[in-house]
């Protein structure tokens, strides 16, 4: 049986209801703010270990509550009465490539400003996080895990201690000890158990005047066994944090405004494709707060202490190829600019223009003016989204309020953990920029700032002098960080936000003159079309968009064929594919063919009504990775079909690069699975002997 220790009313106590309004936000969905401060928790405990990514995932699931209820001494009876339901859900986050919730759990053995992760996070508030480049700063954004559910949070947690490891779990309540019923009467669960109750509790082992988490890995086991959940195992070390109670109808409904001027299209729209399900709405709010690190390998390359983002919902990861091609971008954007900031060349692999520029700030820095870069790409919609069915990029970031006639710049800015920090439509960040005159154009920008630049030592206001500029913005944020904001007497962002407007309206004017070089090319006829690569393939009928490609794809009854990703190399366009058999179809076949105004012209037509060498060829059709339910895995394969060794036999897959009848060049690649409803994953290498045309494929 557990211990528990509840706060009662005292001089300077901290009250449960202060901690639940201590976010300072209650106009952004619960799910958004437990997202953003969930991975910020993550990264910060990712700092410290050797690995190149940290890895979250978020699960949900159903638990018995008598069985949990058990463990919560003095409440069990209370519980049940509230919750006499057979089931009730549960929401997970566990991180690992983590330190865990290091730092001491004894009173006593805390000496310093530093209190560890375990006593912030379970005991302090608004103690703000201490680890250099992290992204937490005033101690208040863990309150979001009591707001998701009815107040109560399971804490578990493995460590290593010198060469040991250890486990920890604790039970925490946090909740309004202000909230009342209809007739008066306390509508908390703490008064249940102490009249002086102040809205905090915990559950755990009670040591004189300690209150220490559980250690012994057999009952730590016999919790987690109620969720379904597995312990941390080996050399494994990391975080979970479990909230049991909660109520996926309120959280859901919770994501979409209510207020006048939402056209209910654009709510209907958004809640029928990530609005239906909590699983579906985590994996947008993920990439909405968090596209500039999900599997951003560049990171890495870029600089060596920044970690990439290995996270999933109920186990399936979202991978780059996965997320939306708005997300894609804002990606693209932010390592453009970071890349810059940090004097690193970097090549975008999506096929659009980016441009970067510097943004100078005079007489607040000791070295130098520059306070980072800001990426800036104009785009259209068919640019971003080719022909597939995609929202406005409005409603993905949550500005439901926005949309019909001319598009709204939006300008986007981060800190060292990489968290979108917001992505601005109105106020300083986009004031005066220049709204692009066609309805189907976008204009997009990334701020990231050099934040190891100093402050000048000399500042007048002296508590910012000498500061590194990540530990400036740091403190402009309130405990949600959903802004920067000069504190009086400087004005330091407020100089980044005019001259990052006045950078991208410069840009914009330079965009249009290409526009008007471009048409007049155009109309005297000496500009052919652009080569590849250019996002969005099979375009012409029965094309549709591919399932988290960023290329777009192919989908027949029982075949689809998606493009998800592509880059330039040697001057060689390599694109990353999918192709999905079902509905017993074995075989596919994909051709090259060229777009032209009179349709597509394969190689035979090609051949047949021009003569002249065929204007495109594979060179390499590689198969990496075959999986289908009849496996119930994912096999790695190594198949490379090249114009030296056209066919290749397997266990799994045949495949063959051709010719087609009358054609000179290798432009059709055929597979034939050996297996039912086989998902085949690998890459295409193909070169465009000329560069005037536009190429998409046929697919059957």
């Amino acid at each position: 049986m557990l211990d528990y220790k509840v706060l009662e009313l005292d001089h300077g106590v901290s009250y449960g209801s202060v901690t639940l309004k201590s976010l300072q936000n209650d106009f952004v969905p619960e799910l958004d703010l437990l997202v953003r401060e969930a991975i910020q928790n993550s990264s910060d405990a990712s700092l410290m270990e050797p690995d190149e990514s940290f890895k979250v995932n978020f699960s949900t699931g159903f638990f018995a509550p008598k069985e949990f209820n058990s463990f919560m001494t003095g409440l069990e009876s209370t519980l049940n009465t509230l919750h006499p339901s057979a089931t009730a859900e549960f929401l997970e986050i566990r991180d690992s490539k983590t330190s865990g919730l290091t730092g001491h759990i004894r009173k006593a053995d805390i000496n310093d400003d530093d209190h560890g992760h375990f006593f912030k996070l379970i005991f302090d508030t608004g103690k703000k996080q201490t680890i250099s480049g992290a992204g937490g700063n005033w101690g208040f954004g863990k309150s979001v895990y009591y707001r998701v559910g009815i107040g109560i949070v399971v804490f578990y947690s493995r460590v290593k201690i010198e060469e040991e490891y250890e486990s920890r779990l604790i039970i925490t309540v946090v909740e309004d000890e202000s909230k009342k019923n209809l007739d008066g009467s306390h509508a908390t669960l703490l008064h249940n158990l102490n009249s002086r109750a102040v809205g905090k509790a915990w559950w755990g082992i009670k040591d004189g005047e300690d209150f220490l988490p559980i250690t012994d890995q057999e009952f730590i086991d016999a919790v987690l066994n109620v969720f379904g959940l597995k312990p941390f195992k080996n050399s494994e070390t990391g975080t979970s944090i479990i909230i049991p109670y909660i109520d996926r109808e309120k959280l859901l409904g919770d994501t979409v405004p209510y207020e006048v001027g939402v056209s209910d299209d654009a709510k209907q729209n958004f809640v029928s494709v990530w609005g239906s399900s909590i699983e579906d709405y985590l994996r947008l709010s993920i990439q909405k707060w968090y596209a500039p690190k999900i599997h951003n390998r560049e990171l890495l390359r870029i600089c060596n202490d920044k970690k990439w983002l290995n996270v999933s919902v109920n186990n399936n990861p979202i991978r780059k190829q996965d997320m939306l091609p708005f997300f894609q971008l804002v990606q693209e954007l932010y390592t453009s600019a970071l890349a810059k900031t940090l004097q690193t060349e970097y090549a975008p692999e999506l096929d659009y223009e980016i441009s970067t520029r510097a943004i100078n700030v005079l007489n607040y820095f000791s070295g130098g003016r520059t306070a980072g870069y800001v990426a800036v790409t104009r785009i259209t919609k068919q640019q971003l989204y080719g022909n597939g069915n995609y929202l406005s990029p409005y409603v993905y970031c949550g500005h439901f309020e926005v949309g019909g006639g001319k598009n709204e710049p939006i300008v986007m800015y981060a800190r060292d953990p990489g968290m979108v920090i917001e992505y601005a439509t109105s106020g300083l960040w986009v004031k005066n920029i220049p709204w692009p005159e066609n309805e189907e154009d976008f204009i997009f920008a990334f701020f990231v700032p050099d934040t190891m630049k100093k402050l000048r030592t000399d500042l007048e206001v002296k508590e910012h002098a000498g500061e590194l500029l990540r530990d400036y913005l740091r403190s402009c944020e309130a405990s949600d960080h959903m802004g920067w904001s000069d504190p009086a007497k400087m004005s330091l962002v407020a100089r980044i936000q005019k001259n990052t407007v006045e950078q991208i309206s410069k840009l914009q004017n330079v965009d249009a003159e290409k526009n008007v070089d471009a048409t007049a090319s155009r109309l005297s006829g000496k500009l052919g079309k652009l080569l590849m690569p250019k996002v969005g393939y099979a375009k012409g009928k029965g094309s549709g968009s591919g399932s988290g490609g960023s290329g777009g794809g192919t989908k027949l009854r029982n075949l689809t064929f998606d493009i998800l990703s592509q880059q330039l190399v040697g001057g060689e366009l390599e694109l990353e594919y999918r192709i999905k058999l079902s509905h017993g179809k074995r075989t596919a076949e994909i051709t090259v063919v060229v777009e032209s105004e009179g349709g597509r012209i394969d190689p035979t037509g090609w051949q047949r009504d021009i003569g002249t060498p065929y204007p495109a060829t594979i060179l390499a059709a590689v198969i990496e990775n075959v999986n289908s339910p009849e496996l119930g895995k994912s096999e790695n394969v190594d198949v490379s079909c090249t114009r030296d060794y056209t066919d290749y036999s397997g266990e799994y897959i045949d495949a063959q690069l051709f010719k087609v009848d009358g054609s000179a060049e290798y432009a059709t690649f055929s597979v034939k699975s050996h297996i039912i409803g086989a998902e085949i994953i690998g890459k295409l290498r193909i070169h465009a002997r000329d560069r005037r045309y536009s190429f998409s494929f046929k697919v059957v």
